[in-house]
């Protein structure tokens, strides 16, 4: 028997929704409205979407439940993948009553390539069918028992079919059989339903259909053989008592393939309304890595999408927003985002892997800001370095840590020490090649560019893709907004520093205030920037020309705050320094210089660690290099900007039990205040944020 899948992790929302909408006996409510939803999980590549549905699998494995994954299935037709679902739900169950397809199954025989029905004799025509039923029964029961010896079977609905060639029987039967008898009697009536002529007519129209070039002909297949999957489903659900309905799982409908399947239903379902048949009992659960392939994604503006939170989903929050006249089907779509890891599940999943392990997960947590599969990588690097003995100089190194890649569908790489293998990259490359892989390479070089700016739209208004294509300059923000990597912007103050508290700073009376536009993922942008600060100095984009140049335009358009961060990333310690000494008096509280202070430290380092040296030691060095005469007049100021500047990447931020950056942030802060008359009690009151004892 295999083992159960992990159960992930902050996705109990989900799994409430699944429940309700899979009950057959809920509320009043569900039983008169009856519709069900197409649930779709949107997330960035990595965020566990699959791990989800294999989930769902296995808690719904005792009822009807199928999955498919499109991602490697190419221009798969409609009614191919209602042959792979319908093969998925007829396996047979224990206790439960069999699910048939008779009507897709006669349905799928006549359409198959080299079948070619007599439309003027329907003697001949229906003596055609009837062997190819007969031919297809002794396929299937070849299939049975080849299915014993190998157990092909089971997982065959996994796996993506081409063409129509598989016999139908092979497809269908799963363990539960109709005789070719019923089949033939069940599927005839279904089709002459609307026809006025002999029951054949229909199978040979449709068969002539499937010999055709048209699109419009080979869409007609399509949906008559989808609303015989559909009409199978009703039926099989009328015939006996069931508590559950079936489940479809979707992997990666954003690939070819998946919104043909998913538009058509869609649509089969608006035409069942009007035409008064029972909803079906099918629960769709899809997966996504790209929004602008999902209806139902609503947007109020140029910033971020508008998407549905895993903890706040349920059925009634889907059926509340179904508009009272609807305009279109985007009703019937019900887009869920998948969340990141909470620093505490990090360290839950720390845990599993080894006893001192959850001493070293809040560094995971704050590297990747809980991106699931990029957790697993660095845990599985941080559980090979606590094994080998390493310490706090080994974990600032682990971005340069050797892995040996796995194939891009989700492998976390295996990590390996120095010497490596001879596959082996950085940690930082293989990550940054695993969420980026869906990009081509001028896409990303572009996108390395973009990461020297705070805001990602300012890198596009700052001219710095202008080196670029047309096409990657019109495209790349769609790009990246479509496939989730931009966020709100995490508020500037202590506790993205490594102190206590968060937000405090939001609003105040500052006269320079930051813009809220969206910013790239916090790790996304950590491995970008790496990678720009590596780019030599000679190239036409590095990280100096970069930073220059929205330095400059922060600049022209007066936002001085934005200046000075880029000037810091460039090194001008100096200049920062005496730029905050002189704003010490001139705002009007503490508040709105901290605002000043932790805005403009935030700023990227171009070598942020050195594990041979403490932060703390560094810091100081910082101060006196890049900032000699503020060291000489003001030296807590400088050495608290370059403390805190240091502290802007968790891998300074070790150890982390006392970081020792923490000490010295604190005792900066109280010697400012004693030199600070009127800033005493705030400067007192931030330095207690830093105290490791408290």
């Amino acid at each position: 028997m295999p083992e159960p899948p992990e159960h992930p992790v902050g996705i109990e929302g989900i799994e409430a929704l699944y429940r309700e909408c899979r009950q057959r006996t809920g509320s009043t409510r569900r039983r008169r409205e009856g519709d069900l939803p197409v649930i779709v999980l949107v997330g960035r590549r990595g965020n566990g979407k699959t791990a989800v549905l294999k989930w769902l699998r296995h808690r719904g494995s005792r009822r009807p439940c199928a999955m498919y994954d499109f991602r490697d299935a190419g221009a798969v037709r409609p009614h191919e993948v209602a042959r792979q679902i319908a093969f998925g739900l007829s396996q047979r169950l224990h206790r439960q009553p069999p699910l048939y397809f008779p009507r897709l199954q006669l349905g799928l025989l006549a359409v198959a390539p080299g079948l070619t029905l007599d439309g003027s004799d329907a003697r001949l025509a229906g003596a055609q069918l009837r062997e190819a039923l007969r031919r297809d029964e002794a396929r299937g029961q070849f299939a049975d028992q080849v299915s014993n010896a190998v157990g092909f079977l089971q997982e065959l609905n996994l796996l993506p079919v081409p063409g129509v060639a598989f016999a139908a029987g092979l497809l269908l039967r799963g363990r539960s059989v109709l005789p070719p008898r019923a089949v033939w009697r069940t599927g005839l009536a279904w089709y002459s339903r609307h026809r006025q002529h002999a029951p054949l007519d229909a199978l040979v129209h449709l068969n002539k259909l499937s010999r055709s070039t048209s699109p419009a002909d080979l869409a007609e297949v399509d949906e008559q053989l989808c609303r015989a999957f559909l009409a199978d489903l009703r039926a099989g659900y009328r015939r006996g008592r069931r508590d559950r309905n079936c489940t479809v799982l979707l992997d990666n409908v954003d690939s070819p393939g998946g919104r043909p399947f998913l538009d058509l239903l869609v649509r089969l379902r608006d035409t069942d309304a009007q035409d008064g048949l029972d909803p079906d009992p099918l629960v769709v659960l899809a997966t996504a890595s790209t929004i602008r392939r999902v209806p139902g994604v609503s947007s109020a503006g140029p910033g971020l999408p508008r998407i549905r939170q895993a903890e706040a989903v349920s059925y009634r929050d889907w059926a509340d927003s179904r508009p009272a006249r609807p305009h279109d089907s985007t009703w019937r779509w019900y887009p869920v985002q998948l969340p990141d890891l909470t620093a505490a599940e990090v360290s839950r999943l720390g845990a599993r892997l080894a006893p001192r392990l959850p001493e070293a997960t809040p560094l995971v947590h704050r590297l990747t800001y809980g991106h699931p599969w990029s957790v697993h990588l660095l845990h599985g690097a941080v559980s090979e370095i606590i094994g080998q003995g390493g310490g706090d100089p080994e974990l600032r190194r682990i971005l340069e840590r050797e892995v040996e890649p796995q194939d891009g569908a989700g492998g976390t790489g295996a990590p390996h020490g120095a010497g490596g293998t001879g596959g082996a990259v950085r940690l930082e490359q293989h990550a940054l090649h695993h969420l980026l892989q869906d990009l081509g390479d001028q896409q990303r070089r572009a996108l390395v560019l973009c990461s020297a700016a705070r805001e990602f739209d300012t890198a596009t208004d700052a001219g710095l893709l202008t080196r670029f294509t047309e096409q990657t300059q019109r495209t790349l923000g769609q790009e990246v907004r479509s496939r989730l990597w931009l966020v709100d912007p995490v508020p500037e103050d202590a506790g993205t520093r490594g102190g206590r508290g968060s937000g405090y700073l939001l609003g105040p009376a500052a006269p320079h205030l930051l813009s809220s536009g969206p910013v790239m993922h916090t790790w996304l942008r950590l491995l970008l920037l790496g990678e720009l600060a590596g780019l030599p100095d000679s190239s036409p984009l590095n990280w100096t020309t970069a930073h220059e140049q929205l330095c400059g335009w922060h600049r022209d358009h007066d936002r001085p705050v934005d200046a000075l961060y880029h000037r810091l990333a460039l090194g001008g310690l100096d200049e920062v320094v005496e730029h905050l000494s002189a704003r010490m008096w001139e705002l009007p509280g503490t508040a709105a210089w901290l605002y000043e202070l932790y805005a403009v430290t935030a700023a990227p380092m171009r070598r942020p660690v050195d594990p041979e040296v403490s932060a703390a030691e560094r810091a100081d060095a910082l101060a006196r290099e890049l900032a000699p005469r503020s060291f000489r007049d003001s030296r807590s100021l400088a050495v608290l900007t370059a403390a805190l500047w240091l502290a802007a990447d968790p891998r300074n931020r070790l150890p982390n039990a006392a970081p020792e950056l923490n000490y010295t942030i604190s005792s900066m802060f109280l010697e400012l205040a004693v030199t600070s008359d009127a800033r005493i009690a705030g400067l007192r009151h931030e330095a207690a944020r830093y105290d490791v004892h408290l």
